[in-house]
């Protein structure tokens, strides 16, 4: 297996222990870095016959097993050459062996063995284990607005070093392009639907939506971050699956998670399961953890409806695919649909206790001043004002509504999910833009199926956009997840499995 560094500190592993699991083709391996002394497990899959640390015995004795049967091979050769008669024989031979020494002179021999060669080294590739890096551990990168219009970026866990750090010119006139051109092409999108009868979208407009997000990405990757693209290729080029991007609140509103280190590279959520960490000087209030097994989801769809203009229909069919996923699992997943009409009605919903709490409707002007979540009374509140002292906090609250990370004039897109942390919430999936409801719904299922199938909120996340990218215009890129990349929501192993329960209920 190849050796890789330390996640935390770049510092070198040991192997303290190893299982194999010949049925299940898993190596489980425990590590410890030399540097800083943390522990930490990871798993790979290994088809091989044999485990890791017995090819690596096999690999060690190699070189002496070859150096034995070429000394037998050529001790042999002597024997017979000594042997035979050199009047006849051996003259014939040695002939022989000099018209095939010039035949190999040929330019054919370099060709085949240069492809032998390539396909031994592909072969070796194959075979080798790359180390998994769990993701709570995983490489992080912290993006902060400095005076004098700089930006430090610090990447922690890389390869090589036990952090990098850059200080580049900070260009808010491209920030502004970027940021602007995003929103613009969500309303667009936005409006394809609408101009269509069959409500979805033509090949000739999602392909131009996707030439301009990737323009925007090849800007977020060079632009926006020094323009010589070392630090975009510093970010490409961590180890592992997950990553943690930390953003400070002004720079919060770029969608980072498009960055494109150079043409023809791929966004940095498809090399990553990308989640967002805030960089702030407030602390977060630690909250609930889940490990797995069942949960229970509190859907809030459509609480607004019956008020002019406020019936969406996307949204009910969104409400009706949890439902019936929640009812084809009922030991992963119990689906609760309400419609409170007031804030406090919600508070006293919570206080039931709910692993996620997910909500689908409008966000709206709360007194003018701020955007929230519209109830049935037509007033809107804030998220983060719903978990006071006595109300059960969750572990995911997801928000599938337009620009569903609300803030005040002024301020920064991260009010909302710095509030929710605050309160304790470990994990917050909004959006940053305007939102097409069909793509909502599209999302927001493949979001669900990837969790109950037992993985982490980040790659869940990833498995959504993959599967709505080349369907939908922008859908896809409009979502972030606020919070530790590695939590499991449910579907994971529990020491006590959960009842069976009643797939969902309704008000």
């Amino acid at each position: 297996m190849k050796r890789e560094r330390c996640p935390r500190c770049g510092g070198r592993l040991d192997v303290e222990g190893e299982s194999w699991s010949k049925a299940e083709g898993t190596v489980e391996r425990s590590f410890r870095c030399r540097s800083c002394g943390e522990r930490f497990g990871a798993s790979v899959q290994w088809p091989n016959a044999a485990a890791p640390s017995q090819l690596t015995r096999r690999a060690k004795r190699l070189p002496a097993l070859v150096f034995a049967w070429v000394s037998l091979a050529l001790a042999v050769l002597w024997i017979v050459l000594r042997s035979l008669d050199y009047g006849s024989v051996r003259v014939v031979v040695y002939g022989t062996v000099a018209r095939g020494a010039e035949g190999f002179l040929h330019p054919v021999w370099v060709v085949f063995l240069l492809a032998v060669a390539a396909f031994l080294f592909a072969a070796a590739r194959r075979r080798s284990a790359p180390l998994v890096v769990p993701a709570s551990v995983a490489p992080a990168v912290q993006l902060r607005a400095e005076p004098r219009g700089m930006i430090s970026v610090v990447v922690a866990g890389s390869r090589d070093a036990a952090a990098r750090d850059w200080v580049v010119v900070r260009n808010q006139l491209e920030e502004a392009r970027v940021v602007g051109a995003f929103h613009a092409l969500a309303q667009r999108s936005s409006s394809f639907a609408a101009a269509n009868e069959s409500g979805g979208w033509s090949r000739a407009e999602i392909e131009d939506a996707q030439r301009e997000l990737y323009a925007l990405g090849l800007a977020i990757g060079s632009a926006l971050l020094g323009g010589s693209g070392e630090v975009a290729d510093a970010l490409v080029d961590l180890p592992g699956d997950h990553l943690q991007v930390g953003v400070q609140s002004e720079l919060s509103g770029i969608p980072w998670e498009l960055l494109v280190a150079r043409k023809g590279g791929e966004y940095l959520w498809q090399l990553f399961s990308v989640t967002r960490q805030l960089r702030d000087s407030a602390g977060v209030r630690p909250g609930p953890v889940r490990h797995g097994g069942g949960c229970r989801l509190l859907l809030i769809a459509n609480p607004a409806a019956g008020g002019s203009g406020r019936e969406l229909e996307a949204v009910e069919r969104e409400a009706a695919d949890l439902l019936e996923l929640g009812a084809s699992r009922p030991d992963l997943l119990r689906v609760v649909r309400k419609s409170p009409r007031s804030a406090d009605e919600l508070r006293q919903l919570l206080t039931e206790g709910f692993d996620v709490l997910h909500f689908a409707g409008h966000t709206g002007d709360a007194t003018g001043l701020e955007r929230g979540w519209v109830l049935g009374d037509g007033n809107a509140i804030s998220p983060a004002e719903l978990f006071s002292d006595g109300v059960h906090v969750p572990t995911l609250v997801f928000a599938n509504a337009c620009s569903s990370n609300p803030s005040t004039p002024g301020e920064s897109v991260a009010d909302a999910a710095r509030g929710l942390m605050l309160a304790g919430v470990p994990a917050y999936l909004c959006t940053i833009a305007e939102l097409h409801d069909a793509g909502s719904a599209a999302f927001s299922g493949a979001f669900y199926r990837a969790v109950l199938g037992g993985g982490t909120l980040g790659s869940a996340v990833t498995a959504a956009r993959t599967a709505l990218l080349g369907r939908h215009p922008i859908t896809w890129a409009n979502y972030v997840l606020y919070g530790d990349p590695a939590l499991i929501l449910c579907g994971g192993s529990t020491a006590h499995p959960p009842a069976k329960k009643p797939a969902f209920s309704s008000d």
